[in-house]
Formats: C-alpha cells, structure tokens, sequence
C-alpha cells in the first residue's frame, strides 16, 4: 500500500456531491494533491507513513474547497491600495449634505497622506445613501483635492464620483452625447454633474483618465493579497472574477504560469449591448488562449441585463430602468457564444431583467443546441412563471446570500420599490424547490468580508447577524416568510454547485475520491453549532491541491 502524503484524522466530513447526497465520514488520505480514500480513522491510519503529514482535526468539521461564484477579485485592488469608502450608511435624520461630510472627512484623510500619488482612487460608496434631491457632485470633491483627478467607486461598482479635473482629462463636457447605456448625471448647463452611472458612461472616465487601471503588477499584487487575507482565509479554493480589465487578466495569467494562485480562478469576456454579436468574433478568435491548465481559465461571456434594477411594475415615483439589450441582439449575442463553447453569465437584479434573460436565454440556448450551463445573477426579484421556465431551460441561479437579509439595503429599497416587493427581494426557496442549481457567490468587494460562514448564515435566517454593520438597527428582522435553507442546501449551493457552474465539478467542489485535495478544516463541528453563531466559526486550515496554503495564525506567503 502506497503511503499518504497527508491524512486528516478525527474529523467529521461534511460534504456534498452533485446529485445532492451527503459524503461523510471521519478522516481523509491524500497522495499526490489528490484525494486517495475516506473513511474511519482506523482505516486512514493505515495510509500513515514516515513522511505523511497527520493533521489533527479534533473532532471538528472538514468541509471541500468552498466556491465563489460571483465576485470580483481584481477590483478589490481599489479597496486595497485606495480610500476606503466602505460602511458608512445613512442614518435616521441624517441629512445629505451630512453623509457627503462623512465621505470627504475620508477622503480627506486618504488625501493627505499621500501626496505623492497622481491619481486618487476610492471606493465603497453607497449610492442608495442618496434618495432625494440632494446627490454627490464634483464640487464636493473639489473642496478636499481639486489638483489632482479623484475618481471614487460606488460599492456596487455600477457608479463613478468624480472631480472636474477628472472630467477635464478625460475630455467630457456638455457637448459630450448621451451613452447608449448608463447615465451622465448633469448640471442645467449640461456639464458633468460628477456622477457617471454603469458601464458605459463609467468607461468615459475610466478608459480617458490615464493612470485609472492598474499596472499587471499592482493587480498581481491585489491578487495575492486577496487570496491569502479573503479567500483562503474563509476557505475559498475556486472563484469567478466576473469583471476584469486587460491588465488583470494578464496579471491571472502570470500568477498562474508563476505557480502562485492558491485558488483556481476563473474570468469572463464582457459583451457590451452597444456592440452587437460581432464583438464575439474577437472572443472566438482568443478562445482558450488565456487559459493556464486549470489555474486560470475563461470559459465565460458576461452580459449586462441592465444597470439599475429594471420592474415589470415602475418603481414608486413611476419611472422605471432600462433594459440594456433589445431580444433580438440579446438572443443573437448569446446564442453565439453558446455556439462557440462559451457559457453566457447574465446580471440581473429586477423582475423584468430577469424575465428578458430567462426568455432569451432559453431561446438562445435551443438555437445553439445545448440545455444547460448558464447562469443568471443576483436575481432581486422574479415571478413564478419566469422561474418555472428558467428551472425548465436548466439555467443556474447564482445568488448572494449576504443580500437575503433584512437590513439597510432593504430599508433603502422601501420608498423605491414598496414594501411588497422589497420584502420579497432576493428568493432562494424558489430556486431550490423548483430542483434548479443554486450556486453561491459574494460580488466582493460590494459586501465585505467575502466570509464563508456569513453566507450560511444568512442563507439559513434570512436575517443580520451580530458582526453585520447594521445589526442593531435591524435585530430580529427577517426578509420575506419563505422558509431559509438548511445547512446541506447552503453548503452544496456554496461548494459542488459552484463548481459545476464554472464547470470544475469533474476534479474539485466535493469530498470524493479521486478529486484534487481541496479540503477545508473549521475550528468548530459546524452541525452542532446553533444556526444563530455560525457566522462566530472560522477556518482553521485551507487546502489547495494537497497543500496547506492558509492556517489561522500562521503566515503564508505567495
């Protein structure tokens, strides 16, 4: 018998497989990063050799390799080497121009502390924090740094604040038109108030302002610190970054010829509405050529439904979002990545979004020829018969489980969308008794931490917990009357389904022999933690391909 190279003992495996059945046991034997055999200890013991690495699990939990499949890593570059914008929320009787104060006094600070750079950039603003007449401008901005572009980003990465010198280099005035997609918000002269709204108003700043992506290295460095400090850290081996420059996607593809991702990280070609099907053909052309093994592919076209959540019903003041593509080029579009190998991955938040994209994707889908691997996100609202025809297109729900609680997002939706629809914002239960394939993701950085056990936990209480920001103001409150999930449906929506979304369920996603060693040890047995403190539990070891690349307390470098 051929000795292990590592064994974890006196555990209790928790683990899921595709079809859903449960995966237990006491110990596990890896030999050559893959997963040899599992079993009782006494059987595991018999794999131990002189060099096999024993791993005491002391009775708690091993869990696979955990899954996000909706996030976006690069970006958290802004976060990590910018001002950070991050948990400041709007408070009862706080005026506007007082939460605009909160965010210069940030900025501010950020500012002064480093002269040197040429550029400012931020993030973590929360746009909801504005509901009335009252909106951030360039003048707020210009009060605290008017000599250099500052160019901030909103949480949920759909809006841009900016200075006038930004607006001056980037070469945008009140003759420049209307985008076909996204807002420039304006003054009554027609001059850039300072707000530019989703991706293609965004790009007027973001591809004229020199400077405003980061160099391969910065990204590279992002990179491994989000790995090392967020991912590996909650237990994440697998993610889906679903937004990402030129320039992050080399710095994927270095790291992973480098032999320095210690998750498997997957990336996404963007389809932009203004473009038409044709821009698939560079896509086409380039296809697989990204790839490094399994380390870093790019299987994936991402599509924008819309910006801000587009309802069937308008929103309370009787205005309502665009869609962004008409069915015909949606179909066209992604009928043709389909046919080119490509799955399609859609954003979509409100019910008449999500409606446009389960129709043209299933429509899409019978053209090309296939019956599954797409995926729709964030899915804030849908009526029943839009998810019996997505469960029947076996399309994936890709859901944000930080999202299904009631809290200050849903507070801020109230006067938007009314009551009715905010408390049934962001369905879960729906997905799972239709049979669909749910998968889990965090879209970090717009909810930090990415943390593993939060999403548990709020996919099983549907409710905040006592770390979330605002827990006080909303204790005990629940989103919707839908029965939450148990453990075993959050765990396989958070590990297996992930998987099978980015389609890695052949080698990785679950605890089974023969699968590549992404193993997951909490401090904690998980089953026999109250629902109410899980979020309370963390990893105590992660695993990648037979190794341990993240132990609390210890240092691990890239």
């Amino acid at each position: 018998m051929k000795k292990a190279d590592m064994v974890l003992l006196n555990g209790h495996i928790l683990s899921i497989d595709k079809a859903g059945n449960r995966i237990d046991g006491q110990a596990v034997a890896v030999t050559d990063g893959i997963i040899t055999r599992i079993g009782t200890d006494d059987l595991i013991r018999e794999y131990v050799g002189d060099e096999t690495q024993v791993i005491d699990c002391y009775g708690n939990t091993v869990l696979p390799g955990l899954c996000d499949a909706h996030c976006h890593p690069s970006s958290s570059a802004s976060a990590y080497s910018g001002c950070d914008l991050f948990g400041i929320y709007i408070q009862e009787e706080e005026t506007a121009d007082e939460i605009i104060d909160d965010y210069m006094a940030r900025l501010k600070e950020f500012v002064d502390a480093h002269p040197e750079d040429e550029l400012i950039r931020g993030t973590g603003w929360v746009m909801g924090n504005f509901t009335g007449d009252r909106v951030p401008t360039r003048h707020d901005i210009d009060r605290i740094c008017s000599d250099r572009p500052v160019i901030l980003e909103s949480f949920c990465q759909h809006n841009l604040w900016v200075n006038t010198k930004a607006i001056e280099i980037a070469g945008v005035d009140e003759k420049t038109p209307d985008t076909y997609t996204g807002c420039i918000f304006r003054e009554e002269d027609g001059y850039p108030q300072g707000i530019f709204n989703d991706p293609e108003a965004m790009a007027l700043i973001k591809e004229r302002v020199p400077g405003y992506d980061f160099s391969v290295e910065k990204y590279k460095e992002a990179l491994l610190y989000y790995q090392k400090n967020y991912a590996n850290k909650y237990g994440v081996t697998m993610a889906m970054d679903c937004m990402h420059s030129d320039n992050a996607r080399a710095a994927y593809r270095q790291l992973a010829k480098e032999g320095r991702l210690t998750i498997r990280a997957r990336g996404v070609y963007l389809a932009e509405p203004d473009k038409g099907h044709e821009q698939l053909d560079e896509y086409i052309a380039r296809k697989g050529s990204d790839n490094v093994g399994d380390d870093f592919r790019i299987d994936t076209v991402k599509m924008f439904a819309e910006g801000m959540f587009s309802l069937v019903e308008p929103y309370e003041d009787g205005s309502n979002a665009p869609l962004y593509w008409s069915d015909r080029d949606f179909i066209d579009t992604a009928a043709a990545a389909m046919k080119a190998g490509f799955n399609v991955h859609v954003h979509a938040m409100g019910d008449n979004s999500v409606r446009q994209s389960v129709r043209c994707l299933s429509s899409a889908q019978k053209i090309a020829g296939v019956n599954s691997g797409n995926t729709i996100a964030h899915l804030m609202l849908i009526s029943d018969e839009d998810a019996d025809e997505m469960a029947g297109a076996s399309i994936i729900a890709n859901c944000q489980p930080r999202w299904m609680v009631y809290d200050s997002d849903i507070a801020g939706m109230l006067p938007m969308v009314g009551r009715k629809r905010a408390e049934s914002a962001y369905p879960l239960r729906c997905f799972l008794d239709r049979g669909m394939t749910v998968a889990f993701g965090t879209d970090f950085p717009v909810t930090p931490p990415p943390d593993t056990m939060h999403e548990i936990q709020c996919a099983m209480t549907r409710s905040v917990f006592p770390d979330a920001p605002d827990y006080e103001a909303f204790r005990g409150k629940v989103l919707g009357s839908e029965k939450p999930a148990d453990l075993y449906e959050a765990l396989q929506a958070l590990s297996i389904n992930g998987a099978v979304q980015m389609l890695a369920d052949e080698y990785t996603g679950s605890i089974e022999e023969g699968k590549s060693a992404e193993l997951v040890l909490l401090d904690s047995d998980i089953e026999n933690t109250p629902v109410g403190e899980i979020y309370k539990i963390q990893v105590n070891k992660t695993i990648f391909k037979g190794n341990v690349v993240y132990e609390k307390g210890e240092s691990y470098g890239n």
